[in-house]
């Protein structure tokens, strides 16, 4: 079972997003056919790259069966943030 991720940044979201797709042994080849977009597309928001669409973003999560929740920031130093990656 896959845990929940805490996400705050481009960067950190590409990154949960490559490692939800590697724990469900996927390619970024197969996840590009799954969404129809391009496999460079896919590798740019697992890298974190900003200007990449909201859209593309919840369609990568679709295919990845993801859901996004939004809930209150927590409070707490950047350093515990860190720690959880």
């Amino acid at each position: 079972m896959l845990m929940k991720e805490l996400v705050r940044s481009p960067n950190q979201l590409g990154a949960a997003l490559r490692r939800f797709r590697k724990a469900r042994a996927l390619t970024q080849i197969q996840v590009a056919k799954r969404t129809g977009l391009r496999q460079g597309t896919v590798s740019q928001v697992e890298n974190g790259l900003e200007t990449v669409k909201l859209t593309t973003v919840m369609e990568l999560m679709h295919a990845l069966d993801l859901e996004l929740v939004v809930q209150p920031r927590t409070k707490g130093s950047p350093k515990d943030i860190e720690e959880l990656f």
